[in-house]
Protein backbone atom coordinates (compact mmCIF):
# COMPACT_ATOMS: atom_id res chain seq x y z
CA UNK A 1 0.00 0.00 0.00
CA UNK A 2 1.50 3.34 -0.86
CA UNK A 3 2.47 5.76 1.97
CA UNK A 4 0.20 8.54 0.77
CA UNK A 5 -2.91 6.40 1.11
CA UNK A 6 -1.97 5.40 4.64
CA UNK A 7 -1.63 9.07 5.60
CA UNK A 8 -5.01 9.89 4.06
CA UNK A 9 -6.76 7.18 6.06
CA UNK A 10 -5.16 8.22 9.33
CA UNK A 11 -6.16 11.82 8.73
CA UNK A 12 -9.74 10.81 7.92
CA UNK A 13 -10.01 8.69 11.03
CA UNK A 14 -8.69 11.54 13.13
CA UNK A 15 -11.31 13.90 11.67
CA UNK A 16 -14.10 11.40 12.40
CA UNK A 17 -12.85 11.05 15.98
CA UNK A 18 -12.85 14.84 16.50
CA UNK A 19 -16.40 15.08 15.11
CA UNK A 20 -17.59 12.40 17.52
CA UNK A 21 -16.02 14.23 20.47
CA UNK A 22 -17.68 17.51 19.40
CA UNK A 23 -21.11 15.85 19.08
CA UNK A 24 -20.79 14.33 22.54
CA UNK A 25 -19.75 17.69 23.98
CA UNK A 26 -22.71 19.45 22.39
CA UNK A 27 -25.10 16.88 23.83
CA UNK A 28 -23.76 17.42 27.35
CA UNK A 29 -24.08 21.24 27.04
CA UNK A 30 -27.53 21.25 25.51
CA UNK A 31 -29.28 23.72 28.06
CA UNK A 32 -26.79 26.43 27.20
CA UNK A 33 -27.69 26.10 23.49
CA UNK A 34 -31.40 26.78 23.97
CA UNK A 35 -32.98 29.04 21.39
CA UNK A 36 -33.17 32.75 22.08
CA UNK A 37 -36.95 32.95 22.67
CA UNK A 38 -36.78 30.42 25.50
CA UNK A 39 -33.89 32.29 27.16
CA UNK A 40 -35.79 35.59 26.92
CA UNK A 41 -38.86 34.01 28.50
CA UNK A 42 -36.80 32.71 31.40
CA UNK A 43 -35.15 36.12 31.96
CA UNK A 44 -38.54 37.88 31.95
CA UNK A 45 -39.91 35.38 34.47
CA UNK A 46 -36.95 35.91 36.79
CA UNK A 47 -37.25 39.72 36.47
CA UNK A 48 -40.97 39.80 37.20
CA UNK A 49 -40.56 37.52 40.18
CA UNK A 50 -37.80 39.66 41.68
CA UNK A 51 -39.71 42.99 41.56
CA UNK A 52 -41.24 44.03 44.98
CA UNK A 53 -44.98 44.73 45.30
CA UNK A 54 -45.37 46.94 48.49
CA UNK A 55 -44.71 50.27 46.66
CA UNK A 56 -48.36 51.48 46.26
CA UNK A 57 -49.25 50.96 49.96
CA UNK A 58 -46.52 53.33 51.25
CA UNK A 59 -47.68 56.47 49.36
CA UNK A 60 -51.26 56.37 50.71
CA UNK A 61 -50.53 56.89 54.44
CA UNK A 62 -49.04 60.47 54.65
CA UNK A 63 -51.64 62.10 52.36
CA UNK A 64 -54.67 62.42 54.74
CA UNK A 65 -52.78 63.89 57.74
CA UNK A 66 -51.91 67.54 56.81
CA UNK A 67 -55.23 68.70 55.23
CA UNK A 68 -57.40 67.79 58.24
CA UNK A 69 -55.23 69.31 61.06
CA UNK A 70 -54.44 72.89 59.95
CA UNK A 71 -57.86 74.40 59.10
CA UNK A 72 -59.61 73.36 62.32
CA UNK A 73 -57.15 74.93 64.83
CA UNK A 74 -56.85 78.38 63.19
CA UNK A 75 -60.45 78.97 62.16
CA UNK A 76 -62.19 77.97 65.41
CA UNK A 77 -59.81 79.66 67.90
CA UNK A 78 -60.53 83.34 67.11
CA UNK A 79 -64.35 83.47 66.73
CA UNK A 80 -65.17 81.45 69.86
CA UNK A 81 -62.81 83.35 72.24
CA UNK A 82 -64.01 86.94 71.73
CA UNK A 83 -67.72 86.58 72.64
CA UNK A 84 -67.07 84.74 75.93
CA UNK A 85 -64.68 87.38 77.32
CA UNK A 86 -67.03 90.37 77.04
CA UNK A 87 -69.46 89.51 79.90
CA UNK A 88 -66.74 88.62 82.45
CA UNK A 89 -65.56 92.18 83.47
CA UNK A 90 -69.02 93.15 84.70
CA UNK A 91 -69.17 90.20 87.13
CA UNK A 92 -65.64 90.45 88.57
CA UNK A 93 -65.66 94.24 89.14
CA UNK A 94 -68.26 94.15 91.93
CA UNK A 95 -66.50 91.95 94.54
CA UNK A 96 -63.15 93.74 94.06
CA UNK A 97 -64.46 97.08 95.36
CA UNK A 98 -65.41 96.05 98.89
CA UNK A 99 -62.11 94.49 100.14
CA UNK A 100 -60.09 97.61 99.29
CA UNK A 101 -62.33 99.84 101.35
CA UNK A 102 -62.48 97.77 104.55
CA UNK A 103 -58.83 97.30 105.63
CA UNK A 104 -58.25 101.00 106.47
CA UNK A 105 -60.28 101.72 109.62
CA UNK A 106 -60.98 105.35 110.46
CA UNK A 107 -59.10 106.88 113.34
CA UNK A 108 -61.23 107.41 116.46
CA UNK A 109 -62.58 110.90 116.94
CA UNK A 110 -60.65 111.63 120.15
CA UNK A 111 -57.98 109.03 120.97
CA UNK A 112 -56.65 109.28 124.51
CA UNK A 113 -53.22 110.88 124.66
CA UNK A 114 -51.74 108.51 127.20
CA UNK A 115 -52.19 105.19 128.97
CA UNK A 116 -52.70 105.95 132.62
CA UNK A 117 -51.19 103.62 135.26
CA UNK A 118 -53.90 101.68 137.12
CA UNK A 119 -52.49 102.57 140.55
CA UNK A 120 -50.61 105.64 141.83
CA UNK A 121 -46.85 105.39 142.15
CA UNK A 122 -45.54 104.41 145.56
CA UNK A 123 -43.81 107.25 147.46
CA UNK A 124 -40.09 107.53 147.93
CA UNK A 125 -39.07 106.70 144.33
CA UNK A 126 -36.47 108.65 142.44
CA UNK A 127 -38.35 108.45 139.12
CA UNK A 128 -42.02 108.04 138.23
CA UNK A 129 -43.79 107.42 134.93
CA UNK A 130 -45.66 110.53 133.83
CA UNK A 131 -46.49 109.37 130.31
CA UNK A 132 -46.87 106.04 128.52
CA UNK A 133 -48.85 105.80 125.32
CA UNK A 134 -49.09 103.73 122.16
CA UNK A 135 -48.35 105.66 119.01
CA UNK A 136 -51.14 105.80 116.45
CA UNK A 137 -50.95 103.83 113.24
CA UNK A 138 -50.14 106.99 111.27
CA UNK A 139 -47.48 108.07 113.77
CA UNK A 140 -45.88 104.63 113.45
CA UNK A 141 -45.65 104.94 109.68
CA UNK A 142 -43.12 106.57 107.40
CA UNK A 143 -43.92 110.28 106.93
CA UNK A 144 -47.19 109.73 108.77
CA UNK A 145 -48.75 107.75 105.92
CA UNK A 146 -49.99 104.23 106.55
CA UNK A 147 -48.58 101.80 103.98
CA UNK A 148 -50.37 98.45 103.57
CA UNK A 149 -52.62 99.43 106.52
CA UNK A 150 -49.78 99.12 109.06
CA UNK A 151 -46.81 101.19 110.10
CA UNK A 152 -43.33 99.76 110.06
CA UNK A 153 -41.78 100.93 113.35
CA UNK A 154 -41.38 98.85 116.54
CA UNK A 155 -39.67 101.04 119.14
CA UNK A 156 -40.06 102.58 122.59
CA UNK A 157 -39.15 106.29 122.60
CA UNK A 158 -38.14 107.44 126.12
CA UNK A 159 -37.74 110.95 127.51
CA UNK A 160 -36.15 111.56 130.94
CA UNK A 161 -36.79 114.92 132.69
CA UNK A 162 -36.16 116.44 136.13
CA UNK A 163 -38.78 117.70 138.56
CA UNK A 164 -39.12 120.95 136.58
CA UNK A 165 -39.56 119.12 133.24
CA UNK A 166 -36.05 119.82 131.93
CA UNK A 167 -34.27 116.99 129.99
CA UNK A 168 -31.73 114.89 131.87
CA UNK A 169 -28.79 113.15 130.24
CA UNK A 170 -26.82 110.14 131.44
CA UNK A 171 -29.81 108.40 133.05
CA UNK A 172 -29.83 104.67 132.34
CA UNK A 173 -33.19 103.10 131.37
CA UNK A 174 -33.69 99.38 130.80
CA UNK A 175 -36.21 96.57 130.94
CA UNK A 176 -37.06 94.87 134.22
CA UNK A 177 -35.25 91.70 133.12
CA UNK A 178 -31.99 93.64 132.62
CA UNK A 179 -31.75 92.51 128.97
CA UNK A 180 -31.55 95.92 127.26
CA UNK A 181 -30.28 99.25 128.56
CA UNK A 182 -29.73 102.70 127.08
CA UNK A 183 -28.74 106.12 128.45
CA UNK A 184 -30.73 109.28 127.99
CA UNK A 185 -29.05 111.66 125.55
CA UNK A 186 -28.16 108.86 123.11
CA UNK A 187 -31.12 109.78 120.86
CA UNK A 188 -31.33 113.52 121.54
CA UNK A 189 -31.48 115.79 124.55
CA UNK A 190 -32.84 113.66 127.40
CA UNK A 191 -33.97 111.02 124.91
CA UNK A 192 -33.20 107.36 124.22
CA UNK A 193 -34.67 104.68 122.00
CA UNK A 194 -35.12 100.95 122.66
CA UNK A 195 -36.02 98.51 119.89
CA UNK A 196 -39.09 96.45 120.62
CA UNK A 197 -39.13 93.29 118.54
CA UNK A 198 -41.71 90.51 118.81
CA UNK A 199 -41.76 90.66 122.60
CA UNK A 200 -43.18 92.43 125.63
CA UNK A 201 -41.23 94.46 128.17
CA UNK A 202 -41.68 96.93 131.04
CA UNK A 203 -39.14 99.75 131.43
CA UNK A 204 -37.66 101.44 134.52
CA UNK A 205 -34.89 103.87 135.40
CA UNK A 206 -31.99 101.82 136.73
CA UNK A 207 -29.30 104.40 137.53
CA UNK A 208 -26.85 106.89 136.17
CA UNK A 209 -23.86 106.37 133.91
CA UNK A 210 -21.63 107.51 136.77
CA UNK A 211 -22.72 104.47 138.81
CA UNK A 212 -25.41 106.10 140.96
CA UNK A 213 -28.35 103.75 141.56
CA UNK A 214 -31.94 105.03 141.24
CA UNK A 215 -35.31 103.63 142.24
CA UNK A 216 -38.05 103.90 139.69
CA UNK A 217 -41.64 103.19 138.86
CA UNK A 218 -42.12 100.61 136.09
CA UNK A 219 -44.15 101.11 132.96
CA UNK A 220 -47.03 98.87 131.99
CA UNK A 221 -46.07 95.91 129.75
CA UNK A 222 -45.38 97.33 126.30
CA UNK A 223 -45.70 94.78 123.52
CA UNK A 224 -45.75 94.25 119.77
CA UNK A 225 -47.83 91.07 120.09
CA UNK A 226 -51.53 91.61 119.41
CA UNK A 227 -52.78 89.33 122.18
CA UNK A 228 -50.73 91.22 124.82
CA UNK A 229 -52.12 94.65 123.90
CA UNK A 230 -55.45 95.84 125.38
CA UNK A 231 -58.14 96.33 122.73
CA UNK A 232 -58.71 99.85 124.09
CA UNK A 233 -55.14 100.80 123.18
CA UNK A 234 -55.50 99.40 119.68
CA UNK A 235 -58.75 101.28 119.16
CA UNK A 236 -57.24 104.52 120.48
CA UNK A 237 -54.32 104.09 118.07
CA UNK A 238 -56.58 103.67 115.04
CA UNK A 239 -55.66 100.06 114.35
CA UNK A 240 -59.32 98.97 114.20
CA UNK A 241 -62.77 100.51 113.90
CA UNK A 242 -64.13 99.64 117.33
CA UNK A 243 -63.19 97.75 120.47
CA UNK A 244 -65.25 94.77 119.27
CA UNK A 245 -63.47 94.93 115.91
CA UNK A 246 -60.10 95.02 117.72
CA UNK A 247 -61.01 91.97 119.80
CA UNK A 248 -62.07 90.06 116.68
CA UNK A 249 -58.87 90.96 114.84
CA UNK A 250 -56.78 89.91 117.82
CA UNK A 251 -58.22 86.41 117.47
CA UNK A 252 -57.77 86.24 113.70
CA UNK A 253 -54.31 87.86 113.50
CA UNK A 254 -55.76 90.73 111.49
CA UNK A 255 -53.85 93.59 113.12
CA UNK A 256 -50.27 94.89 112.83
CA UNK A 257 -48.39 92.20 114.73
CA UNK A 258 -44.78 93.15 115.40
CA UNK A 259 -45.24 96.80 114.41
CA UNK A 260 -46.29 98.95 117.36
CA UNK A 261 -44.38 101.80 119.03
CA UNK A 262 -44.69 103.64 122.35
CA UNK A 263 -43.80 106.95 124.00
CA UNK A 264 -42.64 106.92 127.66
CA UNK A 265 -41.61 109.79 129.92
CA UNK A 266 -39.78 109.33 133.25
CA UNK A 267 -39.67 112.30 135.66
CA UNK A 268 -37.34 112.69 138.62
CA UNK A 269 -39.17 113.40 141.87
CA UNK A 270 -36.59 115.69 143.48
Amino acid sequence: MPLRLVQFLLLGGLIVLVLVVIVLAVRSLEPAWLPLPELAAKEEASITLAQPTPVPTFTLTPSPVPPTFTPTSTSTATPTFTPTQSPTPTNTAEPLIEPTATPLPPLPASPPASIEPPTPAPPGLDFVVVQQRMRTNEENSVLGKVANNCGGDHSIYVLVVDAAGQPLTGVVVGDTYKNVRAASGSAGLGKLRIDLWSNTMSLEVQGNIDGTAYTSEQTLPLSTRDEDIPAEWLFAGGYCGSIADCQLRQKTNGLCRGHYSYDVTFQRTW
